[in-house]
């Protein structure tokens, strides 16, 4: 169970697995609501953060189109109201409007939002899907 300012969150399932159909990364939605998904990974430039993609009940999205080159992924899964749906132990920064952003520390110096990611690891796969529930 997660808690969250929205009250009691029930995590019925975060599977991933592979993904043959194409290169990247793939997020689907098994709840009821719309989310909202931000993701961090590592580069060379450093962590970058990215966000946003809507994916509506029942439906998935393409986040990462290219073939994934890092071992772990940090999702942020937060609903129309911008609540944090399914929390985590990393802490990355995020804006409430669309983004990129590098280096994710420091986030209120630098006029950001915090926010917690779960971390994915891919066991270098080059393709992925992860199926988000919740009630």
């Amino acid at each position: 169970m997660l808690k969250t300012a929205a009250g009691v969150v029930s995590v019925w399932g975060i599977l991933a697995f592979p993904n043959v159909a194409e290169a990247g990364l793939r997020v689907c939605n098994g709840s009821v609501d719309l989310v909202n998904v931000a993701i961090g990974y590592e580069t060379e430039e450093g962590v970058r953060t990215e966000g946003w993609w809507t994916i509506t009940s029942n439906a998935c999205s393409q986040i990462l189109q290219e073939a994934l080159a890092a071992k772990r992924y940090y999702l942020h899964v937060a609903d129309g109201f911008s609540e944090s749906r399914l929390g985590g132990d990393i802490t990355l920064c995020i804006r409430e409007e669309k983004f990129v952003l590098y280096d994710g520390d420091q986030c209120w110096q630098r006029g950001l939002i915090e926010a917690d990611f779960f971390q994915i690891e891919t066991e270098g796969a080059q393709d992925w899907t992860v199926l988000l529930s919740y009630d």
